[in-house]
């Protein structure tokens, strides 16, 4: 989204990219985070209780995820940049091309996060560790590598 203005170290690309890629989304996240600039840079664990929701026919692929007691979560960051190449963080640092930064604006704006199962209910994962804003479509979910004991 193309919606602040270049600081003047800050470099953007003029070719088109596109809005969507050529992946379907499995579901979408619920957060109590209705803007970016609201969202924490990065999730916890012991932060608020959000919802993985998985879309029909997906929520079948859930069977045995109760086993994990962490979950890897792909999300596509359908409000980032995709434009700009030199980012001025507002955390300070100087500028520093989007590859050096784990900022959500990047080329194709994947994000992974690492978050606590805590409970699944149906379709819903109930989860702790998200840094996301509500509704952030779900491209792809993995289990951590150490199942329940």
């Amino acid at each position: 989204m193309l919606d602040k203005p270049l600081k003047d170290s800050e470099i953007a690309t003029d070719i088109a990219v596109p809005r969507d890629a050529t992946l379907g989304f499995v579901g979408h996240v619920e957060t109590p985070w209705t803007r970016r600039e609201d969202c924490p840079k990065q999730g916890r664990h012991d932060g608020p209780d959000c919802a993985i929701v998985l879309t029909p026919p997906w929520d079948a692929a859930l069977a045995g995820i109760e086993r994990f007691e962490t979950l890897e979560v792909y999300l596509w960051f359908h409000l980032a940049r995709r434009d700009l190449l030199v980012i001025d963080p507002s955390h300070g640092g100087g500028p520093r091309g989007v590859f050096a930064l784990r900022s959500p604006v990047r080329p194709n704006p994947i994000a992974v996060s690492t978050v606590k199962l805590v409970a699944r209910q149906g379709n819903r994962l109930i989860v702790r560790g998200l840094e996301a804003v509500n509704g952030t479509p779900l491209i792809d979910l993995k289990p951590g590598r150490c199942p329940r004991s």
